[in-house]
C-alpha cells in the first residue's frame, strides 16, 4: 500500500519542480508528519519548515524532469527502501537510495544516499 503512496508522493514533487503547480506542492508537503526530518545526500538535516522553504522557490525550476521509483522494498510495515532516479529529457541526472519511515500514513523521516 505505501509503495503506491510513495509513487504518488514523488509524482506530486515532480509536477511542482517541473511545472510549478502549487496544488502539487501543497499535496506533497501535506503528506509529511509535523515532526518530519529529511537527511539529504549531502548530509544536511532539514525539518518540515526548512523543506517547505527550500521548495517554495523551486516551482518550475526543472523543466523536463521525471522521478522514477524502483525496487520499492518494505522493510517493516512503516519503513521502505527504494531507488529514486531523477531524469531530465530522457537522461538520468541523479540516482539515490532512499529509506522512508512512515507514521500514521504520513512521512516521518527520509534518508537519501547518493548512488554514483
Amino acid at each position: 500500500m505505501h509503495g503506491n503512496f510513495l509513487a504518488r508522493h514523488h509524482d506530486q514533487l515532480t509536477v511542482w519542480l517541473r511545472d510549478g503547480e502549487a496544488e502539487s506542492l501543497n499535496a506533497f508537503l501535506g503528506a509529511h508528519h509535523e515532526s518530519f526530518v529529511l537527511v539529504t545526500t549531502d548530509g544536511a538535516i532539514l525539518g518540515l519548515e526548512m523543506l517547505r522553504e527550500s521548495l517554495r522557490s523551486a516551482g518550475g525550476s526543472q523543466p523536463g524532469l521525471s522521478i522514477q521509483l524502483e525496487e520499492v522494498t518494505s522493510i517493516t510495515p512503516e519503513v521502505y527502501r527504494f531507488l529514486e532516479r531523477h531524469i531530465v529529457d530522457g537522461s538520468v541526472v541523479d540516482v539515490r537510495v532512499v529509506t522512508a519511515v512512515m507514521e500514521d500514513g504520513l512521512l516521518l523521516s527520509v534518508q537519501e544516499t547518493a548512488r554514483r
